[in-house]
């Protein structure tokens, strides 16, 4: 490491530190502790990979505070949330799923509800935000006890953060938030899986060994060339029945796919999220991208060889499941942060080859 590298990293320690202080003395000037609680509301916003990663933290909460009311607020303006998961019963007992838009008249309604504790499932946000939120909490809902805010994602120098630093996945980061807080658990998902109800698809996996595909995702740059699913799926051969899953976004991505292969099946668009869960407890392994699905493979106990672009410190995103396999490339162009890519080309530099080697290898 030359001097330039250590300059950047004790830039980055420092933005770290100063961010924690900051919010370390906030929280003390805001909450207190108390040993009394009965009402418990949790914030963790985002689309279907950010509900997921958030399981054992909820988990846990649940596991430390077993006869407490705790409801979930989540700000989700997409298609699947929380509430799609299939959780088992009473780990959340209400669910606030609202939109941006409806965000003010919820934190009224829930001004009037007498929370005894606030715990917030750490978010990606800057110290001003999470000053904010902290206010918002303490003044207005008037929760006094409250923790769970950290330093949040610090952009700068973010190739040097990923050679040099040791970046845990989002579930182990909120786990480490709750133990600073004395609320101690193992890394479980506690979620209930639906057998689908498609005949065929029922049959498929009881009688065939099982790949699926885990095709979908919301940003371009992580997206894979679709000839490089179908060169794998050919190289895969017909051993093994392949499910194309994504959401209905990716039927026409999926159906080109299976014209120019022999052993897949499109079920885009046609497995909830309970039924998807299943079927990955059936799978042999998953191939993904960086999606909500793949971290449903973690729950599903599915080793998953991961497809991972480094347009962000993608570390945090890493499946924790053991056997599990990260296939990324870190080029110049990398952490660009970019949400459209007009070459994508550090998906492109994973070949089909690469992929099937270690699919050979964790078979």
């Amino acid at each position: 490491m030359n001097l330039a590298d250590k300059i950047a990293l004790s830039y980055i320690e420092l933005i770290r530190l100063v961010r924690l202080f900051i919010i370390n003395t906030f929280s003390r000037l805001l909450f207190r502790k108390t040993s009394s609680i009965k009402k418990i509301l949790i914030n963790r916003d985002g689309a279907f990979g950010d509900s997921i990663v958030a399981l054992p933290a909820l988990n846990i909460i649940r596991e430390n505070y077993p006869e407490a009311q705790i409801d979930l607020l989540s700000i989700n303006d997409s298609n699947i949330s929380f509430k799609d998961l299939g959780l088992k019963d009473n780990l959340i007992n209400t669910f606030f799923i609202i939109t941006k838009q409806q965000r003010a008249q919820t934190l009224k309604d829930l001004k009037l509800a007498g929370y005894d504790l606030f715990i917030q499932i750490p978010q990606n946000i800057g110290i001003y935000k999470s000053i904010r939120n902290m206010l918002l909490v303490r003044f207005y809902l008037k929760i006094n006890h409250a923790f769970g805010w950290d330093s949040g994602r610090i952009k700068s120098f973010m190739r040097l953060q990923k050679k040099y630093l040791s970046i845990p996945t989002e579930t182990k980061r909120f786990i480490s938030s709750l133990q600073k807080h004395d609320l101690h658990g193992q890394l479980r998902y506690s979620l209930v899986g639906q057998e689908p109800e498609n005949p065929s698809l029922k049959d498929l996996i009881n009688t065939h060994p099982i790949i699926v595909f885990l095709i979908g995702g919301k940003l371009r740059p992580k997206k894979w060339p679709l000839d490089h699913w179908v060169s794998l799926a050919n190289l895969i051969g017909s051993n093994y029945t392949i499910l194309i899953a994504g959401g209905e976004k990716e039927i026409k991505e999926a159906d080109y796919i299976v014209s120019k292969s022999k052993n897949t099946t499109n079920v885009c668009g046609k497995l909830s999220v309970t039924e998807l869960y299943y079927v990955l407890t059936k799978t042999v392994i998953a191939i993904s991208l960086d999606t909500g699905a793949m971290h449903l493979c973690d729950a599903a106990g599915t080793r998953v060889i991961a497809l991972i672009s480094t347009r962000d410190l993608s570390n945090k995103w890493w499946p924790n499941n053991e056997g599990s396999v990260v296939i990324e490339k870190v080029l110049p162009c990398s952490f660009c942060l970019k949400t459209v890519c007009s070459d994508n080309i550090c998906m492109k530099k994973i070949t089909p080859e690469e992929v099937y080697a270690a699919f050979s290898t964790v078979d």
